[in-house]
């Protein structure tokens, strides 16, 4: 009788409880989407319902940002799907094949994941899922007790905790009682560099499969933990356009099944249904495709689940109000509620179909892993000493996805990415193969083919990232599959060093340049070779490390070099004697200390965030050097005495028009200063007088014959003539410039036709080219294509004392393109 009484008490107790459940309205005191609600009030709201509904919201944090703010994903199902919550988990990673087991849970649930503000500024998302959770747990939401029985849904309410709240706090600082919606009012100006981006300027719907960002590495650690059958993720476009949703445009990668496209369309058709209903404006199969592979729509696409994109009107310029064109007043109260009927309609519809969700999820793994996914059976990747640390870096990248690999045996046939021909190739020691019949084999697929087909050449980013060219490996893409399933692991270093007249390091890949930049931070005195050498045998390439025993007495430098080596993977080598073979002898002139570099760059009003994130954070969190950030207003106060080099991302750099600001500018290049200027930057170097690069006029002879009588529904296709929206080009260099050393083969991504004329009668050095017939990969208009031949890319131009290195295409894009990381170091470094 008193279990009986106990069990009455504590029903009791949660039916209050339920009945006293507030509404995100409620819970604030005001309509939601009237006032930016901060990020750690919606995460406040998120555990006040998962502490009144324990039985049907858990939820689980699963990373910090860079700034500290804490992640949660809430978990949200019927009391009997979250008691067994860990169950359904494993039990769909045994679907997949991630996990091996031969039972299928009955009653798997459809597991829907839901994501909101990856662009901070991108404000109706967040609020909205509030109110999406909220109506999931509504205990008077009949439907919705019904529909969470056979569905699983997942809402990460922040994926930018730093970029949201640097919006939120800019926007709730400079706000009164009420909100203005012309344009010109400071509420619709967001200032630099504005909250789309994270801490470091970038942009996280773009990282999903690089992952160079701490946010992105967390959450897909807990994504690829729970491989979701639906993905749809929240975003704003310009105040202008209506709303958009699925099913996406073309192009859709091939890889990419019926099923998936198909049950986009009907997504899309049951939205449509209630948005006609309301009489709200949309648009679908427009602007936004699937073939990028870093995005929140293609990477879940390309793990097996229905990866969706979802646009409101609004963005940063949105405000809490804002006029549009049409001086119609766009709310974010009404940019929330459009949002939130989204997120509904999505529930109802996977729930209608939560059966057939799951039996095509399981066959997308069944195809996977038969191989049947695959465009090519494996992927080869030649080993080779001298690019290590490339190899080691790719690794790193497949384990992060989920991706498999193993050692390679036997003899494949296939394509050669080199050569772009058809060859035999015999696996030797260490090469490294990936099957194409994997769990993960769409998306190997995505990221290895060497070139992927493109059905319509109008998209939205860059259309070639095929890895063995981002990382600079030799490789093989084969129709063999693998036989055998060895496990592949390079050897960890561990140094083992004695006392000795010096000590050599090859540069040989980005992990030696982090050796360097540690050693310079720790006062070790470094040389390097401008000459390749032998040492014990072993080929030392140009550009190489040196550390003399009597330059670094007053440290115990075995043990130094012993540690950093192991922590980045190097091997340390003795030296015994300063007699080399085939070289000069490390005593000679040629031979030349390193100095410790005090890097400087403008992150401010007028430079391109994107561009100076990828900047700061290759030096602040890859290479782990210092760099020095100013505000372009605070130039003139800059001691250039003190500044070694100057670095010049994509911008605007009006000082360069300014007298006096030029002139102390220019002093300092020619005193010894070194400029290294990317993309936009290059080409205004290039309109100074006092440097000799110039651009490569457009030969208009060479395009093709025009029509006149052109049809004006074609004109977006027309342009495309003379567009690239970025394609891969490879790069004929100068192995014996310092810029290029420890390169073996460099391609480029390529993002427009700029190209400069090469340096005559010794007015530079012509370092990297492009020549005829370079295009390697992705599309690039018909125009444009002929105009993209024998320029510079990559080249150094003496100015007095001083050195000017042009890069002008980007070595850092999206801080993925792993070659190009070497290429920034020796500017950095190794550049004179």
């Amino acid at each position: 009788m008193k279990k009986l009484l106990t069990l009455f008490l504590l029903l009791s107790i949660s039916t209050i409880a339920l009945a006293q459940l507030k509404s995100p309205e409620e819970y604030f005191g005001r309509k939601i989407g009237s006032k930016i609600t901060p990020h750690w009030k919606v995460l406040e709201y998120y555990k006040y319902i998962a502490e009144q509904v324990p039985t049907q919201v858990k939820y689980q944090q699963y990373g910090e940002s860079i700034e500290g703010r804490p992640m949660y994903v809430f978990f949200i199902s019927s009391p009997k799907n979250i008691q067994r919550l860990e169950d359904i988990r494993k039990k769909n990673l045994e679907i997949a094949g991630e996990l091996y087991g031969n039972t299928v849970m009955q009653d798997m649930p459809a597991i829907i994941w839901m994501s909101n503000n990856a662009h901070g500024n991108e404000t109706s998302s967040m609020e909205s899922s509030m109110m999406t959770l909220y109506q999931l747990v509504n205990p008077k939401n009949e439907a919705t007790k019904k529909q969470l029985e056979n569905t699983l849904v997942i809402i990460d309410p922040c994926l930018n905790p730093d970029g949201t709240e640097r919006y939120n706090n800019w926007q709730n600082g400079i706000l009164g009682s009420s909100y203005y919606p012309d344009l010109y009012a400071r509420e619709h100006n967001e200032p630099w560099p504005g909250g789309r981006v994270n801490h470091y300027y970038f942009d996280l719907n773009r990282d999903w499969a690089w992952q160079t960002q701490l946010e992105s590495q967390q959450r897909m650690k807990i994504y690829n933990a729970w491989l979701p059958h639906i993905h749809i993720d929240f975003h704003e476009m310009g105040i202008n356009a209506p709303y958009y949703f699925p099913p996406a445009a073309e192009p859709l990668h091939e890889v990419i099944t019926p099923w998936q496209r198909e049950f986009q369309t009907t997504i899309g058709k049951h939205n449509a249904k209630y948005f006609d209903k309301q009489g709200w404006l949309y648009f679908t199969k427009e602007r936004f495709d699937l073939f990028y592979p870093s995005y929140g729509d293609t990477y879940p696409m390309y793990s097996g689940a229905i990866g969706m994109t979802y646009e409101k009107a609004g963005n940063s310029s949105a405000g809490i109000g804002v006029y549009t064109d049409n001086r119609d007043t766009l709310t974010l109260v009404g940019r929330v509620i459009e949002h939130h009927a989204s997120g509904m309609n999505l529930v109802e519809i996977v729930s209608e179909n939560a059966q057939k969700v799951v039996d095509e999820f399981q066959k997308f793994f069944k195809q996977a892993n038969n191989g049947d996914l695959a465009s090519y059976q494996s992927y080869v990747l030649k080993y080779d000493a001298n690019r290590e640390s490339s190899i080691r870096s790719l690794l790193e990248l497949l384990d992060k996805n989920n991706i498999r690999y193993y050692a390679a045996e036997g003899t494949f046939k296939g394509f050669d990415y080199s050569t772009k021909k058809n060859i035999t190739y015999t696996a030797k020691e260490k090469d490294l193969v990936i099957p194409g019949n994997q769990p993960k084999a769409a998306l190997v697929r995505v990221l290895f083919e060497p070139e992927a087909k493109l059905v319509d050449s109008v998209t939205y980013d860059i259309t070639a990232w095929s890895m063995p060219y981002v990382y600079g490996l030799s490789a093989v893409a084969s129709q063999n599959k693998i036989t055998s399933t060895k496990p592949y692991s390079l050897e960890k270093v561990s140094n083992s060093l004695e006392e000795s007249f010096g000590y050599a390091i090859k540069w040989n890949g980005f992990s030696s340049a982090r050796v360097l930049a540690e050693l310079l931070q720790k006062k070790i005195t470094v040389k390097r070779s401008e000459y390749a050498f032998k040492l014990n045998g072993e080929d030392f390439p140009r550009g190489s490390l040196l550390v003399m025993s009597s330059n670094n007495k007053a440290v115990d430098i075995k043990q130094t070099l012993k540690e950093v080596g192991d922590q980045h993977a190097v091997k340390i080598h003795a030296i015994s004697s300063g007699i080399i073979e085939g070289a000069k002898d490390f005593g000679s002139s040629d031979v030349k200390t390193i100095k410790a570099q005090k890097v400087l760059m403008l992150a401010g009003e007028g430079m391109r965030a994107l561009n100076v994130g990828e900047v700061w954070h290759y030096f602040d969190q890859q290479l782990k050097y210092p760099i020095v950030l100013v505000n372009p207003k605070d130039l003139s106060r800059v001691k250039w005495s003190e500044i070694d080099v100057f670095i010049m991302p994509g911008g605007s750099y009006p000082f360069l028009q300014d007298k006096a600001q030029a002139e102390n500018f220019v002093n300092w290049v020619r005193g010894g200063g070194k400029v290294i200027a990317l993309e936009s930057a290059v080409s205004q170097l290039s309109s100074q007088s006092w440097v000799k690069l110039k651009p490569i006029k457009q030969d208009t002879t060479i395009k093709v014959k025009e029509n006149p009588l052109k049809v004006y529904a074609d004109r977006e296709r027309e342009s495309l003539k003379e567009y690239t929206a970025g394609a891969i080009y490879k790069v004929d260099f100068d192995a014996t410039h310092p810029l290029m050393f420890g390169n073996k083969e460099y391609y480029t991504l390529r993002q427009n036709g700029t190209l400069y004329q090469y340096f005559k009668d010794g007015t530079g050095w012509n370092v990297g080219y492009i020549k005829e017939n370079a295009l390697i990969s992705g599309f690039v208009g018909q125009n444009l294509s002929k105009q993209i031949k024998n320029g510079l890319v990559f080249g150094t131009e003496s100015v007095g004392a001083g050195t000017i290195v042009y890069l002008v295409d980007n070595v850092l894009f999206r801080n993925f393109w792993d070659a190009g990381k070497l290429v920034m170091a020796n500017a950095v470094f190794q550049v004179d």
